[in-house]
């Protein structure tokens, strides 16, 4: 009968929500704050000064949280000391999330039974489950689902149903749980990043490029692209117009891009799988130099059909400053259409680009 009832509920919980979340006092002032931007003995104090003026503020208190851990001696014993010393149940979802959610069940259950209501303690019950020995998937997924129960309009919820899913390889069930994430919080690059890499699997273009706009970068690739290992030789601005290229960016200092996902690329232009210009430049910038990587020929032996760029700031100011390995794909007008980060990726990487390039020369 519980079973059923927690069914029911949640039929309803879903039908009102998703929505977009309603953020708080504190959230909103914690973001102002720009805690990240501050020096470290200036983002601890601030951080801290904020946990004491938002107490009983969940979200605002993951934030501070998420600043100021890898600044502090020793993050578990402050979340610690401080949740001793509030006892309230925003403090102790800080520190639960501190020890990596390896607390006693008896400990959280004794707070669920004095608020059985917060979700957020639906949400430490969960994450203790899914992180003990033996996790029982049926467990996790019922705390998850009352926690979304609790609050219909909080992103988290979703995101950890999401997460759960994707665990369990059911990609349609994973994908309806990261939209009802992204409704609720439309700003979440790490769902919409995720959303992207599933429409991808799922090869859904019109998804994938009603969730892409906005995010790809708005302005033309209009600047001088210069090469590496051909000093004299140039790339204009001109060359990507009428066609498809596609624009690899690549770790500085990771080999096993150039070794692996850049050698399998132009193999598969070799195999004329890939039918279209590609250039190859690394994450960094002016100051970056990854001409030492780049060996005459590619790990099987032939001779690069990519041609490799040599970083720079004003390349990367148009692709909106890259920070990990991703392959953009520019049209024949010279705007980036599409974005694949390399990341989830790796078993059908050169299949993905094909695709993708595919898409945007027949207008998607």
């Amino acid at each position: 009968m519980y079973v059923l009832v927690i069914l029911l509920m949640m039929n309803i919980a879903f039908a009102i929500g998703p929505a977009q979340v309603t953020r708080s006092v504190g959230e909103l002032t914690v973001e102002a704050s720009g805690l990240p931007s501050l020096d470290s003995a200036e983002c601890v104090a601030r951080g801290i000064a904020l946990l004491d003026q938002f107490p009983d503020d969940v979200p605002a208190g993951k934030e501070v949280q998420r600043a100021i851990s890898n600044l502090l001696p020793d993050s578990r014993g402050f979340f610690r000391a401080r949740y001793e010393r509030l006892n309230n149940s925003a403090s102790f979802y800080l520190y639960a999330r501190s020890t990596d959610f390896q607390l006693p069940e008896e400990d959280v259950q004794a707070w669920i039974k004095r608020e059985p209501k917060n979700s957020w303690l639906w949400l430490v019950s969960m994450a203790t489950e899914w992180h003990s020995e033996s996790p029982d998937p049926a467990v996790v997924r019922e705390r998850i689902e009352k926690s979304i129960l609790l609050s219909p309009t909080r992103p988290e919820g979703y995101q950890f149903l999401g997460l759960f899913y994707d665990e369990q390889l059911d990609l349609k069930s994973a994908r309806e749980a990261y939209e009802s994430a992204l409704i609720c919080d439309p700003a979440s690059e790490a769902t919409r990043t995720r959303l992207l890499d599933l429409y991808l699997q799922q090869r859904d273009s019109q998804a994938y490029f009603t969730l892409i706009n906005g995010v790809v970068p708005e302005q033309q690739l209009d600047v001088e692209l210069a090469t590496i290992g051909s000093p004299n030789e140039k790339v204009s601005p001109e060359e990507l117009h009428g066609h498809v290229s596609l624009l690899v960016y690549w770790s500085y200092g990771s080999e096993i891009c150039v070794n692996k996902s850049i050698a399998e690329i132009n193999q598969a232009m070799n195999e004329n799988r890939i039918k279209w210009p590609v250039y190859a430049i690394h994450v960094g910038g002016d100051s970056a130099d990854a001409s030492e990587y780049v060996k005459e020929t590619d790990r099987f032996g032939d001779e690069w059909n990519v041609q490799f760029l040599r970083s720079a700031d004003a390349v990367d100011f148009r692709m909106n400053q890259p920070t990990r390995p991703c392959v953009y794909v520019i049209g024949a007008d010279g705007y980036v259409h599409a974005l694949l980060h390399g990341q989830g990726h790796e078993r059908d990487l050169i299949d993905t680009i094909i695709w993708l390039a595919e898409q945007v020369q027949t207008g998607m």
